[in-house]
């Protein structure tokens, strides 16, 4: 008796997921971006490159050095490539704080602006996976989108709610959201498009992510280095 129940408690614990099912999902993208091991040592997110913001019918090129630790700290610093690092602007989250630093000068983020600026950010941790594994995430399967791809909608306690979908091989394809403007009332509602891979201590990472808000080009940076640190 006390072996059968043994051998039916081994059974059970290695149940596989169904291969339509929120963790079978979730699995497949997580092994498409390095797996498990990797991501989880991933602590830190840092990289180097290039960015262009979309303002109306102007684009400003931008150089970009970054650092995050999701859902806990961001520091981002860019400058003009036309003119190089004497223009240099540095955007820092720290929990609840935020500030921005130009010319030396330290300036305290607005309310709004840093309610902002961390939902952002969060999107850095969604795209990290292992944590859509932590207490408090919620998961559900999505409708196959009008491509093929299958995709989760995810509450995270530490993010705004998110739509990921995930192209047929696993890897991320693109991510929907909503998050408050950076001035006055109301929301964004937001499409990140991922495309291409940079790898960097075993972590596949897009190396391109494109951002629009309101159906409107707003960001695209471009990856040059990036390495994730434990």
């Amino acid at each position: 008796m006390l072996a059968a129940a043994i051998v039916l408690l081994a059974a059970c614990t290695h149940i596989t997921p169904k291969p339509d099912s929120a963790e079978a999902l979730l699995q497949q993208a997580i092994d498409a971006a390095g797996g498990e091991a990797a991501l989880t040592q991933a602590r830190v997110l840092t990289w180097s490159g290039s960015a262009t913001v979309f303002a109306g019918d102007n684009k400003i090129e931008l150089g970009v050095e970054s650092r995050v630790e999701p859902f806990r700290s961001a520091r981002s610093d860019t400058w003009l490539l036309g003119q190089g690092r004497r223009t240099l602007r540095t955007l820092q989250i720290d929990g609840d704080q935020g500030w921005m630093v130009r010319d030396g000068k330290r300036t305290e983020m607005p309310a709004q602006s840093l309610r902002h600026e961390r939902a952002q950010y969060a999107v850095y941790g969604l795209m990290r996976l292992v944590t859509l594994r932590q207490p408090g995430v919620v998961l559900r399967v999505l409708p196959v989108d009008g491509q093929g791809r299958r995709g989760l909608h995810v509450q995270h306690p530490s993010a705004p709610e998110a739509d990921i979908y995930f192209d047929t091989d696993g890897r991320l394809a693109y991510l929907t959201d909503n998050v408050p403007a950076p001035e006055g009332e109301g929301t964004l509602a937001q499409r990140f498009d991922f495309e291409g891979s940079i790898e960097g201590r075993g972590v596949r990472w897009p190396r391109i992510v494109r951002i629009s808000q309101n159906n409107k080009p707003y960001f695209e940076l471009r990856l040059e280095q990036f390495r994730p640190e434990p």
